[in-house]
């Protein structure tokens, strides 16, 4: 916080850039995080009383999940991998996709059930993809249709 006071006489007051240092600060007021240091996100998260607030906006369609919305879609997705996709412990799951507000839904229904998720961006090339896949030791991947990821194979 003492680094962010130094720098505040170099960052626009309108997008919040400091040329200083090239970043860009969040205008909302930090929040503070308990002081527990063992909790998780995931559990400070989801123990909190929300109370129908926005979780995610799609800054692109307007589209929001509230809290409650993300959780019932995490438990949905967890039962389908391990019910239907038969997902245990220490099975890696591939998510290609670009960001999404959809994406952390699927991150934290693989890690609830203690398996592992590894991301890749769709913009990566093809040969780049096929190498984290053939590294990773896939049991299940979530993609969006091949279509929008213009890859040719």
């Amino acid at each position: 916080m003492a680094e962010l006071n130094q720098l505040a006489s170099s960052i626009d007051p309108k997008s919040n850039f400091c040329k200083a240092n090239s970043t860009f600060y969040n205008k909302c007021k930090p929040i503070l995080l308990p002081s527990n240091k063992s909790l998780d996100v995931t559990t400070f998260i989801s123990s909190r009383s929300h109370r129908g607030k926005i979780a995610f906006i799609d800054a692109s369609t307007g589209r929001q999940l509230s809290f409650s919305n993300v959780w019932r879609a995490v438990d949905a997705v967890t039962t389908y991998l391990s019910t239907d996709t038969n997902i245990h412990k220490n099975d890696v799951v591939l998510l290609l996709s670009p960001n999404s507000i959809y994406f952390s839904i699927v991150c934290l229904s693989v890690m609830s059930l203690e398996a592992i998720i590894t991301t890749t961006n769709p913009l990566k090339t093809f040969q780049k993809i096929v190498k984290q896949i053939s590294y990773s030791k896939l049991e299940l991947t979530f993609n969006i249709p091949s279509s929008s990821l213009n890859l040719h194979i």
